[in-house]
Parts: structure tokens; sequence; C-alpha cells
């Protein structure tokens, strides 16, 4: 328990459900508030406000961040669906000249003019609930603009939390938001009192870039088993594999499916027998054009992102939850793109607390694949489709045969433990 103490967070995603970089903070308020720690959240208004605490949300000011957060708070107001449409192109059409302006003069996320309104907010916020620090977390590079500000401003020490890299050293140099990201992570690596990766590599990589070596810290952050009802796993009449999350061209299912088509050509009963659910996203380009060559309609279900359920009362993220329970295998996939192995799909904290075994398709020797391996679950090297298909026979074989496939769960990363060092980081300065 540490002594009572105000903190200023600032995080563009706050409270949405369904979403990774607003899961990551939110799940780690109560923990901080039993460790006497009253959060002042600055968010926008894409989540649901909080009750618990001062939190304010703001808006952005420039047309591409304020047509986005508005389509977030139509679709949270307004249950027809129609109407929902209608209000979104009724917002969308006068701003469209300006956000073709925009895009031509200032082309970098949608989000990038959120740390004026949010500058402004946090000052007035400082001076009526003196917090001892500023920390800047979740999303959006401008949330960190906006930390920098904040702190500089009132004088307080920053914290900054960077989920994924801001740039990687192969990425494409031209665009407007490589320049703006490069100088940004200059800005926070001389600026900040302490920086956090959520991986090694990607902290090395930022350090060797901006030459400052004695900021950074790597917090590994966790995830909290969301409350269920009690569910025991049961073999069903057909083996699950589940994949949840995003899907894109850089980040698809199209390894695993051919695994899928070798996997039936040689058993002619996995047709009837195995499964693969995708939940959170339609199918990516690729993954698509792969299902209807290899003619794998029947052996690929699309469920889609799940929503608030008003009969049950259930988040989507504790349906969400409840699925990952009833699979017999979850299936994780590192992508291809730039990021690579500097970063670990924050899905895998919650799969590991749910006893089911986890299929990666990795990047060798990446931290996601130690991460893996070390807690007992099966991990493929991108692009092997030897091995790929060896593991899910694997899978089949043992499900045919009746095997146990449960995995102990995995307690080592939790969101109790993300904040207790992120306490012990933040105690240094305050």
């Amino acid at each position: 328990m540490t002594k009572p103490q105000n903190w200023l967070i600032v995080a563009h995603c706050f409270n949405m459900d369904g979403r990774a970089a607003s899961h990551t903070i939110t799940d780690r308020l109560p923990a901080l508030m039993r460790n006497g720690i009253t959060p002042i959240v600055i968010s926008a208004p894409t989540g649901k406000r909080d009750s618990r605490f001062p939190h304010h949300q703001i808006f952005s000011p420039a047309p591409s961040g304020f047509l986005f957060e508005m389509r977030y708070v139509i679709g949270q107001k307004v249950e027809n669906k129609f109407s929902r449409r209608f209000l979104k192109i009724l917002l969308a059409v006068p701003l469209l000249p300006l956000l073709l302006i925009e895009k031509i003069f200032i082309n970098l996320d949608s989000h990038w003019s959120w740390f004026i309104a949010a500058t402004f907010r946090g000052r007035k916020v400082v001076n009526q609930h003196h917090p001892v620090l500023v920390y800047s977390t979740a999303g959006p590079s401008s949330t960190h603009l906006a930390g920098y500000l904040i702190a500089r401003w009132c004088g307080l020490p920053w914290v900054a939390e960077i989920h994924d890299p801001l740039i990687m050293d192969n990425q494409k140099r031209r665009y407007q938001r490589y320049r703006f990201h490069r100088w940004l992570e200059k800005l926070i690596f001389k600026h900040a009192d302490f920086v956090i990766y959520f991986t090694e590599k990607a902290l090395r990589s930022a350090e060797k870039r901006t030459k400052i070596v004695n900021k950074g810290h790597v917090l590994r952050p966790g995830a909290n088993p969301v409350p269920i009802h009690s569910i025991d796993y049961k073999k069903r009449e057909k083996l699950h594999f589940g994949y949840f999350g995003s899907l894109a061209r850089h980040r698809n299912l199209g390894e695993f499916l051919s695994a899928l088509n070798r996997l039936r050509a040689e058993n002619p009963l996995a047709e009837q027998q195995v499964v693969l659910d995708v939940y959170g996203a339609n199918l990516d380009p690729v993954s698509k054009q792969l299902t209807e060559q290899y003619k794998l309609d029947e052996m690929v279900q699309v469920h889609g992102r799940l929503e608030y359920d008003p009969v049950t009362g259930k988040s989507g993220r504790t349906q969400v939850f409840e699925e990952m329970h009833r699979c017999d295998v979850l299936l994780l996939v590192h992508g291809d793109s730039d990021a690579g192995d500097e970063y670990i799909p924050s899905k895998i904290y919650e799969y590991l607390l749910t006893n089911r075994p986890i299929l990666g398709i990795l990047i060798k020797n990446s931290e996601a694949e130690s991460l893996l391996q070390d807690n007992g679950h099966v991990v493929v090297e991108r692009g092997n489709s030897e091995a790929m298909v060896s593991a899910l026979g694997n899978f089949y074989k043992l499900w045919r045969n009746g095997e146990n496939l449960s995995v102990e769960q995995s307690r080592t990363y939790t969101t109790e433990k993300a904040v207790e060092k992120l306490i012990e980081i933040a105690s240094e300065l305050v």
C-alpha cells in the first residue's frame, strides 16, 4: 500500500469494450486504487465514462479525430442500426472538404489533434486535483504529446508507456507520419522521466535510435480474468480452434488455412470434425481468398465482433472470454508487418488465463515464442508449413483419441503484477 496520491492518466483509448489498448490501462485502475492511488483520467469520449474517479472525456478538434470519436459516440447512444448509419453519414458529409484539406497538409493518423484539447484540459485538472505525476499510456501517439506538454507546463514528473513501437528501422520514411513519430520518439526519451515498453526488443531499438539508454523499463502488461459464470471445458462433436482479434493482410490466417486444407486431404473425416471459429473480425483478403480457394467454408465459421447483449447483460468482452474457455485450442498469429518481433500480441495474456492450449504461429526467437514455450504451449515458426501441418495433425490426433488438451493456467502475467511493477517504477519519482 502506497501513500495516498493522485495520478493524472492520459489515455485516448479508455473504457472501450474490445480495444486492447483500452483494456491495458482500464484493467489496472482497481489495482492502482487498492494501492492508494486515485486516478484522474483524461480520455477521448469513445469509451464509457467512469464514475469511480474524475474522468474527463475530450473530443479532438480536427475533423478526422472529431469524426472518428463521434462515430463511436453515435454507436454507443443510438440502438437502431439504420439510425446509426444515417447519423454517421449525416455527420461525415459536411466534414468531407475539411477532411480532404487535412489529409493533404497533415497526413497523420486521425487522432493527431487530440493532444491540443487534452493539454488544455490537463492544465485545468492539475490545478484542481494536484497529481504527483503524469502517466501517458495507450493507443494513439498524440497521447504522449499531451503527456509531455502537461508535464512540462505544470512541472510534473512524466512516465510514458508505449504499447507498440512508434517507428521501425525498416519502415518507409517518406511519409509525414514517420517524421512525426521519429521526432516524438526522440522527445519522449529526452523529456520523460521513465519510458515503458512491453518488449525488450522494442525498447533496445528505440534506445539505439535515440541514443538515450538510462530511462527505459520493460513491463509485461498481463491481463485480468474477466468475471464469467463457471464454464467447465467439455469436448464437443468437433475440434474447435479459436482465433480472437483483428485480421489484416499482414496478420492473416493463411498458414493455418493451408495446413487445414492439408489435414483434410490426409484425413477426410477432418472436414466434418474440425472447425476454426473466428471472433472479433471478418476475414482479411488473404484468409478470405484461401477459404474460397480451398473450399473451407464449412470448416471456417466467422462470428464477427461480439457486442453487448442486452438480454444477458454480458459485455462483448465477457462473451469473448467465455468462448475462449469453450475452445479446444486457441490460435495466436504474429503478423508480418514492420513491427515484427518488437511486439507481443496482447491477446496472449488473456489466452494464458483460460487453461486451453495455445497454438502460436510466431516469428522465430521472438519474445512471444519464449513466453508461450515457457508456459507449455505449442509454437510453429512462421513460414514453416511442414511444422504447421504436423502441429495441427497432432492436435487432431490427441482430440480424436480423447486425450486431455488442457494446460495449467499461468498466473505469471497478470494485471496485478504489472501494477506492482508500475508503482515500483513511479516510486522513484514520487
